[in-house]
């Protein structure tokens, strides 16, 4: 069982059409300094209009949010358990 994620937050979602689908956003900077929003899965300039979803809008799109507690004790280090190794090789 996962732990709740409030219902208040709102995440910013965007069809992504080289991905085909609606995917989560974020925002950097172009070669002139402006801002610019890209897909998450392909980095892709998004041109569509942003939707901003609550955490169950976003999770019946196919993303899970929060995280499991049992994920957390598995982990070794005081990492988040994702497996990547940055957060168990990361000196204080």
């Amino acid at each position: 069982m996962r732990e709740d994620v409030s219902n208040t937050a709102a995440f910013p979602t965007a069809r992504c059409e080289p991905c085909g689908k609606s995917v989560l956003t974020y925002v950097t900077l172009d070669e002139r300094g402006g801002e610019v929003r890209c897909c998450v899965h392909c980095d892709g300039v998004i041109g569509e209009e942003l939707r901003w979803l609550n955490a169950s809008e976003l999770e019946a799109e196919g993303y899970e949010i929060g995280y499991r507690p049992e994920d957390k004790a598995k982990s070794s280090g005081g990492s988040c358990g994702t497996g990547c190794g940055s957060c168990a090789t990361r000196k204080g």
